[in-house]
């Protein structure tokens, strides 16, 4: 029985794709915690720590987002730039995160992500 245990909690695992197409160009997302300074890479997004962040490279850009600290949701943002899997209870975007970018005039600009799947 514990075994069955084990094995239906590894399913429920939160881990998303570390690669996505956003506006047509491929972006890599590590998400990485360092409450104690270890800068350890994970990608369980149920073992994100409180000092946490997230590295976005695309296109041109390189982003290192914190963790935000709003109850329910695993979102990352410096106040410019937001990546999110889940904004409140139950609205979870593993396959495609919310990425967004505040403008010098107030404006929001959405770019659509998908994650991209690698099988081996």
């Amino acid at each position: 029985m514990p075994i069955i245990s084990l094995l239906f909690s590894a399913l429920l695992a939160l881990h998303p794709s570390p690669i996505f197409e956003c506006d047509g160009k491929i972006l890599n997302a590590t998400i990485r915690n360092n409450l104690n300074g270890d800068f350890s890479i994970t990608n369980d997004l149920e073992n994100i720590d409180k000092g946490a962040f997230i590295v976005l490279d695309w296109d041109e850009i390189s982003l290192m987002l914190p963790i935000s600290f709003k109850y329910g949701d695993i979102t990352f943002t410096d106040k410019k730039w937001l990546w999110s899997y889940q904004e409140g209870e139950g609205n979870l975007r593993m396959d495609n995160p919310r990425f967004a970018q505040l403008l010098p005039g107030g404006q929001i600009v959405e770019h659509k992500c998908e994650s991209i799947r690698h099988y081996t």
